[in-house]
């Protein structure tokens, strides 16, 4: 654990919803502005994480490249462990695996559904680990001409009390991203119960109130993937979130705005310019204490932008000692 303010590694996540390019030079922009660790989403069929850092890692020295989170139900957990193994030769070890349960913005596109996902999870899991140490396993049985065992980082990225136990008990980590900061002392008290894996908390930012209503609808995702007592926490009602979601997916998101209220978005979402950001970053890590702090970044624009400002914000987190 970190003991508090000072010590703590910074990290940013990106979906990659920009040109390839364009998320190529904003993990670049997230090296040269300082930031520990740069995540990026992967939510299905839109541009690949794996590939777009496998670039990265040709123009980075330093930063650790992270995928946060994949699922077990799109990719065989034996051909996401090969990859993921690749990008860890491509970048000298810096690379970590985040696997999780996989939600609607990924696997509502292709039809997908999500079926004991716990289960698969650990299915997968014991597989990559099998992959990455090059030894059987029921379900996989190393070929001749698979990779040599090397180590491989694997954290979870889920929200609920079952997920961050197993994590607790298998995983190198947890990604806690999209987490009511209300539902953050149980979610953490989970994911130490077994031993002290590594916790990375992630919180949503943006920087004005611009930002904050391109944002509003797209919570919905992180409402609709929330474990039921979460929602229940913040007085979603199920039959309602339903509905919003199939309004926002036929183009609508009047009603995604509504369920996302501003009580909602308190518990989200850090709102304002880079003294704002890293006070509201204090206070997690103050009452937290995790081993990384992060900010989920949501630009309406151009990422590496996006980045500069997030690395003015995450330098003060950990300020050097005149």
């Amino acid at each position: 654990m970190t003991g508090g303010v000072g010590s703590v590694r910074t990290a940013a996540w990106l979906f990659p919803e920009a040109s390839a390019t364009a998320m190529v030079d904003a993990v670049v922009a997230a090296e040269d502005a300082g930031i520990d660790e740069l995540w990026l989403g992967d939510e299905g069929p839109s541009r690949d994480p794996f590939s777009v850092l496998a670039a990265a890692a040709q123009r980075t020295a330093r930063i650790t490249l992270g995928v946060s989170v994949t699922n077990p139900f799109l990719r065989h957990p034996a051909v996401t462990a090969a990859t993921a193994m690749t990008l860890n030769e491509l970048s000298g070890g810096r690379f970590v695996l985040g696997l999780g349960p996989g939600g609607g913005m990924a696997l509502d596109p292709v039809g997908v559904v999500r079926e004991r996902p716990l289960t698969r999870t650990r299915e997968a899991l014991r597989v990559i680990r099998a992959v990455a140490e090059r030894r059987s396993t029921d379900g996989f049985a190393p070929p001749s001409h698979g990779l040599p065992a090397a180590p491989l980082r694997v954290v979870i990225g889920a929200r609920g009390e079952r997920f961050n136990r197993f994590a607790s008990g298998s995983a190198d980590g947890v990604f806690l991203g999209g987490i009511p900061r209300s539902m953050l002392p149980d979610t953490i008290e989970w994911a130490r119960s077994v031993r002290p894996i590594d916790i990375g908390i992630h919180v949503n930012t943006v920087t004005g109130e611009r930002q904050l209503e391109h944002l509003r609808p797209a919570l919905i995702w992180t409402l609709a993937d929330a474990p039921a007592l979460t929602r229940e926490r913040l007085g979603i009602d199920s039959a309602q979130l339903d509905v919003a979601i199939r309004a926002l997916q036929s183009g609508d998101d009047s009603l995604a705005r509504q369920v996302v209220t501003d009580d909602v978005v308190h518990q989200l979402v850090v709102v304002g310019d880079a003294a704002t950001v890293t006070a509201g970053l204090h206070g997690y890590i103050s009452e937290f204490d995790p081993d990384t702090i992060g900010l989920l970044l949501h630009p309406d624009g151009d990422p590496v932008a996006a980045i500069i400002a997030a690395g003015d914000a995450l330098r003060a987190v950990n300020p050097v000692p005149a």
